[in-house]
C-alpha cells in the first residue's frame, strides 16, 4: 500500500515515481520535449463541489490504476474544488490514498482518483502554461526562418532552443520570451535584460582592453542611475541608513573620488522609456542619448549635475552646476512605440564597443531582439552556441 500524502512535503515527490517519469514532460528536457510529450489531458473537468468531504476522502489505495486515466479527467475547472479537497486532506483525522470527484449531479456520476491527483494536476498545468508561452515564441520566430536577412540567427535561436530546458534555467522562462513578442507590453525590455546586458558589454569591454582600463569604466544597472535620481533630484535628502542601494551607490562614489573611475555608463528608465546615460568624469560632463530625440528632463538634469558637482567637491575640484554641460551621446532614433531598450543599449554599444548604429528597419530591430535572446540562451545551457553579433556577421557552432 502506498503511503498517505503528507501536504508539507514536496509537491513532485508526492508523485509516484512512473507518473512523474512517463505521464509528465520532464522538466530537464529542452523545449521541443513539451511538444513531443503526448499525454496531455484533453481538457478541463467540471467537477461538483461534495457535499460532505467526510464521504469523499478514502483510506483505501486504487489497486492497479490505470494511468490512461489521467488523459480522461482533466484539472478542475473551478481551482477551489482543488483547495476544498486539500484542505480536507490535511485535516482528515485518518490518512487518505484516494479520493471521490463527483461529475454530474443528475446522473450521479463519479470518479475515483488517487490522492495525489492534485499535485499531478498543478504539475501538467504548469507544463501547459509553458507550452503556451513557447509556442507563442516559436510562433513569432518561425516567419524569420525564411528572411535572407535573420534567418541565420533564427537557425541559430532554434538550435539554442534544441539545448534549453523548457522550465528555464537562471534566467525565466518570461523573460526569454519577452524577446520574441512585437506586441506591447509584452514586447518591451524590461530591467532584467537591460541589465543583462550591460552587464555583457562590460565583460566585452574587459576582454577587448583588460582589465586595467576596464577597472576605469562602471557598467552601471539602472538601480544606480534611479539612486541617483532619488537622492539627488530633491532639495530633501532620502534617509540613506539602511538603504541598500545607496550603499551600492556610495561604493562607487568612493572609487570615483579616490580617482579610480573614469567614467560610469547604463541605461535609465524614464516613465515608459529606456534612455542612455555616461557620465565622463575625467571632462566633468554627461552624455545623454534619447532614441526619441528628447532633452533630459529636468529631474534627471538636476540630479545628475548635482552628483557630478558633489563628487567634484569631494575630489578637490569645485565645479558650479552651470559649468557641467550636457552632451548628446550618439544614437539612433525609433519610429516605433517599443523598441527604446534596443536603442539604448546599442548606444552604449556604440561608445564603448564601435558597435555600428541601430537602423530603424522591421529587421534590423528583430536581428538586436534576437542577439538578446541568443546571448541569454548561450548563458544559461549546457551547450554554448558560439555565434558572432548581427553587427558583425552570422555565424554559429555548438560545443557540448
Amino acid at each position: 500500500m502506498s503511503s498517505p500524502i503528507d501536504l508539507t512535503d514536496d509537491p513532485v515527490e508526492r508523485i509516484p515515481s512512473h507518473i512523474r517519469k512517463q505521464w509528465l514532460p520532464a522538466a530537464n528536457e529542452a523545449v521541443r520535449h513539451l511538444f513531443t510529450f503526448s499525454h496531455y489531458p484533453s481538457h478541463e473537468t467540471h467537477y461538483l463541489k461534495p457535499v460532505d468531504l467526510a464521504l469523499v476522502l478514502h483510506e483505501h489505495s486504487i489497486l492497479g490504476f490505470n494511468p490512461a486515466t489521467l488523459l480522461q479527467f482533466g484539472r478542475p475547472t473551478d481551482p477551489s474544488i482543488t483547495k476544498l479537497y486539500q484542505d480536507a486532506i490535511k485535516s482528515a483525522k485518518h490518512p487518505v490514498y484516494s479520493v471521490t470527484l463527483a461529475l454530474h449531479p443528475m446522473l450521479k456520476e463519479s470518479v475515483t482518483l488517487p490522492v495525489w491527483i492534485f499535485d499531478y494536476w498543478r504539475e501538467i498545468e504548469i507544463a501547459l502554461s509553458y507550452r503556451t508561452k513557447w509556442e507563442a515564441a516559436l510562433v513569432w520566430l518561425r516567419p524569420y526562418l525564411e528572411s535572407p536577412v535573420v534567418a541565420a540567427q533564427c537557425q541559430t535561436l532554434m538550435t539554442a532552443l534544441s539545448f534549453f530546458p523548457w522550465s528555464g534555467n537562471n534566467v525565466s522562462v518570461e523573460n526569454i520570451n519577452a524577446i520574441f513578442s512585437s506586441s506591447p507590453p509584452n514586447c518591451y525590455l524590461k530591467s532584467f535584460h537591460i541589465d543583462y546586458m550591460v552587464g555583457q558589454m562590460s565583460m566585452q569591454y574587459q576582454e577587448l582592453y583588460g582589465l586595467n582600463v576596464s577597472g576605469r569604466h562602471v557598467f552601471a544597472n539602472m538601480d544606480v542611475f534611479g539612486t541617483i535620481v532619488k537622492f539627488y533630484g530633491t532639495r530633501r535628502t532620502p534617509i540613506k541608513a539602511g538603504d541598500h542601494l545607496w550603499e551600492c551607490l556610495a561604493e562607487i562614489e568612493n572609487r570615483i573620488v579616490k580617482g579610480e573611475v573614469d567614467s560610469v555608463s547604463g541605461v535609465h528608465y524614464l516613465p515608459l522609456h529606456w534612455v542612455s546615460v555616461v557620465f565622463d568624469i575625467k571632462q566633468g560632463c554627461i552624455l545623454y542619448g534619447d532614441s526619441l530625440n528628447r532633452q533630459i528632463p529636468g529631474t534627471e538634469h538636476t540630479a545628475f549635475t548635482r552628483w557630478i558637482q558633489t563628487l567634484s567637491w569631494r575630489s578637490g575640484r569645485h565645479l558650479d552646476i552651470s559649468s557641467i554641460p550636457v552632451h548628446p551621446l550618439q544614437t539612433g532614433y525609433q519610429d516605433d512605440s517599443t523598441s527604446c531598450g534596443l536603442f539604448a543599449l546599442n548606444a552604449i554599444g556604440c561608445y564603448y564597443l564601435d558597435h555600428q548604429i541601430l537602423p530603424t528597419d522591421q529587421m534590423s530591430l528583430v536581428s538586436a531582439r534576437m542577439d538578446i535572446a541568443l546571448d541569454l540562451l548561450n548563458g544559461n545551457t549546457v551547450c554554448h552556441i558560439h555565434y558572432t553579433p548581427s553587427h558583425l556577421t552570422s555565424v554559429h557552432t555548438v560545443d557540448c
